[in-house]
């Protein structure tokens, strides 16, 4: 192979600029060609352009479920009768609080003299009577600690009746009573219009069934005299006159809760069992 040649070229910028000016100034052969298009017949091949805005595509929020109406229930108002007769006529302060607990239907149980206790209604208890005691009045009507679920057991057979004989010479055998839990209790006394105040009663939640009620002796002989009766709407109030104290001396004496039972009159009633 033969060897090549190496020649030496010198770049001129000037000459450089002059070609590149040149191809500039030089026409092109499709240069402001005109191209016919139809708007009725597109060209071949060309499929026309869609646009569609983004915000087409983007996902709508869904509704919100509407949240159902909370139920509220209207304390009514303060009867006349507490101030004006009620607290007078028990030796309390005129202006004394004077709380709504609840509302409630009154049940045969209410009025059975087996049963013997008047049952207040739990949300009323829980919501409006509790926040009024004190720690040792919650824990005298067993209301301090919400009761704990009870687990689960096996039913167990029943125990054969225990027989007593009486005496010998009569021979003759009677069952054997047992005995009920003994349930203490925070001390409350109702009040009506009709009756006025019972005696000295005994408010307590069981602990099995979680029902708060008031009970004790004289319970049936003040609803005897009581203006409720069976299907009844009341209204139930609570009042406590606190203890004053003065320079170590009692200003106000401590009363017990009272509970003021107030039965509606016949238009409260008929919207009470229409709602």
């Amino acid at each position: 192979m033969g060897k090549r040649t190496l020649a030496m070229v010198l770049y001129d910028p000037a000459a450089a600029h002059q070609q590149r000016d040149a191809k500039r100034a030089r026409p092109s052969a499709h240069a402001g060609a005109v191209v016919p298009y139809d708007t009725a017949q597109p060209a071949a091949n060309v499929e026309p352009i869609n646009a569609v805005p983004l915000n087409a595509f983007a996902p709508h929020p869904r509704p919100r479920r509407a949240l159902a109406p909370a139920i509220i229930q209207q304390v009514p108002e303060e009867p006349a009768c507490l101030r004006e007769l009620i607290l007078p006529a028990l030796g309390l302060r005129n202006d004394l609080a004077v709380h709504f607990v609840d509302s409630k239907r009154v049940t045969d149980t209410d009025l059975d003299a087996h049963q013997n206790r008047f049952r207040l209604p739990a949300d009323g208890v829980l919501r409006r009577l509790r926040p009024i005691l004190t720690p040792g009045e919650l824990d005298a009507a067993n209301l301090l600690h919400d009761p704990l679920p009870k687990p689960r057991r096996q039913q167990l057979e029943p125990e054969p009746l225990q027989l007593e004989s009486l005496t010998a010479d009569e021979g003759k055998n009677v069952r054997k009573k047992r005995q009920g839990m003994v349930h203490g209790g925070l001390p409350v006394r109702l009040v009506d219009l009709a009756a006025g105040a019972s005696g000295e009663l005994l408010l307590s939640r069981w602990s099995s069934s979680s029902g708060t009620i008031v009970k004790g002796g004289g319970f049936m002989d003040f609803v005897r005299r009581c203006s409720f009766r069976e299907h009844d709407v009341v209204d139930i109030w609570a009042f406590k006159q606190r203890e004053v104290r003065l320079f170590g001396k009692t200003m106000v004496q401590e009363s017990h809760l009272h509970l003021f039972i107030l039965k509606r009159d016949g238009t409260q009633q008929q919207q009470s069992r229409q709602e």
